[in-house]
C-alpha cells in the first residue's frame, strides 16, 4: 500500500525551491514556528510534530476506527510510540528507506537531548556526527542547501542543517497525509459465504 505522491507541476517564483506551491505554504508555517526556537526545544518539538503527523499518516492509511478510543494507536498500544509508527509507515510502504531511516536518527537525536539535563547543543560532538549521519543523502543537493541557507541561516553548521531537514521531512509527511489513499480489500470474515448455516442445509446422509 503506497501514498499516491501526485505533487503538481506547479512552478513558484523561487525557482530553486525544491518544493511543490501546495508544501510551500505549509514550510513557511513551519519555519514561523520552528526557526527561533533553542536546540532543545527544536529537536523536541520538531520530533514531536513528525510523530503526530505519522500518526495521521496511518490514520488516513487504516481501515476507519469505529471505537471512542484508537486502541491500536492511541494510549500505551503497541503503535502509540514514535519508534512503531515510522516502522509501520515503512513496512505499509509509505515512506521509503532513506525517509525511515532518516526519522529514526531525529528520533534518536530526541532521545538524547530528552535525557540530558544542561549544556546541551546540535553542535556538539555526538550530536553533530549523528546529524551528518542524517543528512547524507541530502548532502551535496542544492535544493537542500538553499532550504538551509535561506530558512535557517542564523543557525549555522549542523544546528542549521537539523532544522531543515525536520522541516522537510515534516511537509513531505503533510504532502503523504494529505495524498493517502485507504487500505481497500475484501475482508476475510470468520466463515466463507458458502459454508452451510446449519445441519439441514448440509448434503452429507443422515
Amino acid at each position: 500500500m503506497t501514498t499516491a505522491d501526485k505533487e503538481p507541476n506547479t512552478t513558484t517564483k523561487n525557482a530553486k525551491s525544491p518544493l511543490p506551491a501546495a508544501d510551500l505554504k505549509a514550510f513557511g508555517a513551519f519555519i514561523a514556528e520552528f526557526k527561533n526556537e533553542s536546540d532543545r526545544a527544536a529537536v523536541i518539538l520538531g520530533a514531536a510534530k513528525l510523530d503526530v503527523m505519522l500518526y495521521q499518516l496511518l490514520q488516513n492509511t487504516l481501515r476507519p476506527n469505529t471505537a471512542k478510543n484508537d486502541e491500536l494507536l492511541d494510549g500505551d498500544s503497541p503503535l502509540a510510540t514514535f519508534s512503531a509508527r515510522i516502522g509501520l509507515c515503512h513496512r505499509l510502504g509509505l515512506i521509503d528507506d532513506n525517509f525511515c531511516r532518516a526519522l529514526h536518527m531525529i528520533r534518536k537525536i530526541r532521545n538524547s537531548f530528552a535525557h540530558e539535563i544542561g549544556g546541551i547543543s546540535l553542535e556538539s560532538g555526538a550530536h553533530r556526527d549523528r546529524i551528518r549521519e542524517l543528512i547524507g543523502p541530502l548532502r551535496g543537493n542544492k535544493a537542500f542547501d538553499t532550504l538551509t541557507e535561506g530558512s535557517f541561516g542564523e543557525h549555522p553548521g549542523t544546528a542549521g542543517q537539523f532544522r531543515s531537514a525536520v522541516a522537510l521531512a515534516a511537509i513531505r509527511l503533510e504532502g503523504a497525509c494529505r495524498n493517502a489513499l485507504q487500505i481497500e480489500g475484501s475482508p476475510y470474515s470468520l466463515l466463507p459465504k458458502n459454508f452451510k448455516q446449519s445441519a439441514t442445509d448440509s448434503d452429507a446422509a443422515p
